[in-house]
């Protein structure tokens, strides 16, 4: 185990942003590896689940069961800087650093900080994003791959059903997706995989340690670590692939009180109630979504409160996995 600086920003603001590393494994290993925590202030359940990593990284090595094939690098947290004020994005001018890639080192400051990172990271044979999504709320844990054309998708298919999720998306890029960590890793020739808990602003333990248990999955897949057989947990029957297109939104069209009466991963029938939107003034329901679809709850809003025209569920349709 190494544990490296990969970059520095100085600023006028605060503390310095010091981008830290920790590395497993050779560096002339025939393959490698990058897992990369928080890219964003408000991602503490992904920073924690490769703070954990590190930590169980550190058990297998001291037990002599990292193989040496893999080097792997490791980067819990990217964005301290925002995640020491509770910010999701930048500060300063509210930019996105995972639509700042592959950076620019004579630019803004977010292109500088990508570009400091994806100088250490771009050329990974394979690549582990602990992803947040834009909308707030409580996810099935799952793996994603954007299409972005660049690479085999059918060894990129291999290499997500690894995990063993009980669900795998495939996402088409729009332009605004070609500027991400993910869609740039296989421009660069990494086979990248986006990984999905079930929050981001608030550790759920439970889930951490499922997401845990299928990142190690992977790692022994690729040949990086051995596990003992007590350590794998069972995989789904066989991971199920959809389109992210085939997530059914259900928006609502009042504002209230958000009670949901179901949960992520339940199966519903189309007609099924998902939720009531109650008055604040008297607790009178004002709606009742009821889902549009037979499938399975993939995406629950979070907040106890919702406004009107708010995606509160993502419904994935039974008649679209792939």
């Amino acid at each position: 185990m190494h544990q490296k600086e990969l970059f520095r920003l100085e600023t006028p603001y605060r503390e310095t942003l010091a981008i830290k590393g920790t590395e497993f494994g050779p560096a002339d290993a025939p393959e490698s590896l990058a897992v990369v925590g928080a890219l964003r202030g408000n991602e503490i359940q992904q920073a924690y689940i490769c703070a954990r990593l590190v930590q169980r990284l550190q058990q297998l090595e001291e037990e002599g069961r990292i193989t040496g094939r893999v080097k792997m690098l490791l980067i819990p947290v990217v964005n301290s800087f925002s995640m020491n004020i509770a910010h999701r994005f930048w500060p300063m001018d509210s930019t996105d650093i995972n639509r700042m890639f592959p950076g620019y080192d004579q630019g803004e400051t977010t292109q500088r900080i990508a570009a400091g990172l994806f100088e250490h990271i771009q050329h990974a044979t394979y690549g582990i994003q602990l992803a947040s999504y834009y909308l707030p709320g409580h996810f099935e844990p799952h793996v994603r791959v954007t299409n972005a054309k660049a690479l085999d998708p059918a060894r990129l298919r291999d290499l997500a059903r690894m995990f063993g999720f009980r669900y795998a998306l495939v996402k088409e890029p729009s332009p605004f997706d070609t500027t991400t960590l993910n869609y740039n890793w296989q421009v660069w020739n990494t086979y990248a995989c986006s990984v999905y808990s079930s929050v981001t602003s608030s550790i759920n333990e439970r889930a951490a340690q499922f997401v845990l248990a299928r990142i190690l999955q992977f790692m022994e897949g690729i040949g990086a670590i051995t596990l003992a057989e007590g350590e794998l947990l069972a995989p789904a029957a066989e991971t199920q692939w959809a389109r992210e297109e085939d997530l059914v939104n259900v928006r609502t069209q009042r504002a209230g009180f958000f009670r949901p009466v179901v949960a992520v991963t339940q199966t519903v029938q189309q007609g099924d109630v998902l939720a009531e939107i109650l008055d604040t003034d008297n607790c009178a329901v004002r709606e009742v979504l009821v889902s549009p679809v037979s499938g399975t709850v993939f995406f629950i809003h979070e907040s106890e409160l919702i406004n009107g025209e708010t995606i509160a569920f993502k419904v994935l349709h039974a008649s679209e996995v792939l």
